[in-house]
């Protein structure tokens, strides 16, 4: 039981993520109110929201095109989280920034109140359609190895998320939403506007997939599929029927996950035992079944925010090794080019 005081700060806590969320609301009706709600602004203040919430490791810019090796780029990105720890490439020109697809955790679209579906899926598209490269080269404990042995990472994407102040009033076209662009967007967040005038308004955040395990988000985040949605438009069937993966899946040596069984054989663990033991977690024929929406806060969207995009920040080992070589290639490729052309 925790002493009173310590109640106190959660409690403070709890409260702090609800008066943030009322306060973003309140300064978008000020900064509308006097015309001064342009898109950097509301870009900023997300900036800001984001840069709270998303640990320091991560680095964040505005005004992004992320490109990766074979010479393709996405749409511009209004906000990227990046991680320059291992691969601090970023190439600007001007106050434009491009910046690899090995390096990006998240990208953020910041939309207004009017939205173009088609758009916002093309935008989506253009990012998960960028390929990166397994074929960095890094020095390890036991030596020097490739990305090409990680068969846990194959191809990385970045977390997807519509930040907006799109007002909805009716639950059933939040359910729309989250229908027509949960394939799309991880995260939507959107405005929920009260019927009545004076009813309270906030931001509500929408997630699809919420009630999907933690090893079906590792699995959409680290072995993504262009096609996906994009191209083929093919049902999730497939990769739910992949999604039933025991806790052992991260690891890949098969003697190393014969000697875990073992011992947990020896040791006669069940799941009453687990579950008991380790409340918080959920277990089920020995394996890890947490959803997303175990990270659910009642009543506080913010809150929820911050716990379930921080845990898929856990599940992505990002960045992947930067495979300079990939990089000078397509770069000597491009000399060619010029070369051609004078």
């Amino acid at each position: 039981m925790l002493s009173e005081d310590k109640e106190n700060v959660f409690k403070q806590i709890y409260k702090n993520y609800i008066d943030m969320n009322k306060m973003m609301i309140n300064e978008l009706d000020l900064a509308t109110a006097h015309d001064g709600l342009t898109g950097n602004y509301r870009e900023e203040m997300w900036v800001k929201f984001f840069r709270g919430i998303i640990p320091m490791k991560y680095s964040i810019a505005q005004g992004v095109i992320i490109i990766d090796s074979k010479g393709r780029r996405s749409n511009e990105v209004d906000i990227a989280v990046y991680d320059e720890q291992y691969t601090p490439y970023v190439f600007q020109y001007n106050t434009l920034k491009f910046i690899p697809i090995e390096a990006v955790a998240v990208v953020i679209e910041c939309k207004s109140q009017d939205w173009n579906k088609d758009e916002l899926r093309k935008w989506s598209c253009s990012i998960k359609k960028l390929e990166p490269v397994r074929t960095g080269v890094a020095r390890i404990v036991s030596g020097y190895a490739t990305g090409l042995t990680n068969t846990v990472q194959t191809r990385t994407r970045p977390i997807h998320i519509l930040a907006s102040i799109h007002p909805i009033a009716r639950e059933t076209t939040f359910q729309k939403v989250k229908q027509d662009l949960g394939a799309y967007f991880d995260f939507i967040i959107c405005q929920q506007k009260g019927r009545a005038k004076n009813e309270n308004r906030e931001f509500k955040v929408l997630v699809k997939n919420e009630g999907k395990t933690l090893s079906w988000w590792g699995d959409e985040l680290n072995k993504a599929s262009a096609k996906k949605d994009c191209e083929d438009k093919k049902e999730e069937k497939e990769r739910n029927d992949r999604s039933k993966y025991l806790e052992l899946q991260f690891i890949n040596n098969k003697t190393e996950k014969k000697k875990i069984l073992d011992i947990a054989n020896k040791e006669k663990l069940t799941d009453e035992w687990l579950n008991e033991k380790y409340d918080e977690l959920e277990f089920k024929d020995l394996k890890l079944t947490n959803t997303l929406k175990k990270l659910n806060v009642e009543g506080n969207q913010f809150l929820t925010l911050n716990l379930q995009l921080n845990q898929l920040l856990m599940l992505i080992n990002n960045p992947m090794w930067f495979p300079h070589f990939a990089y000078a290639k397509r770069f000597e490729e491009v000399a060619k080019e010029i070369a051609e052309e004078s």
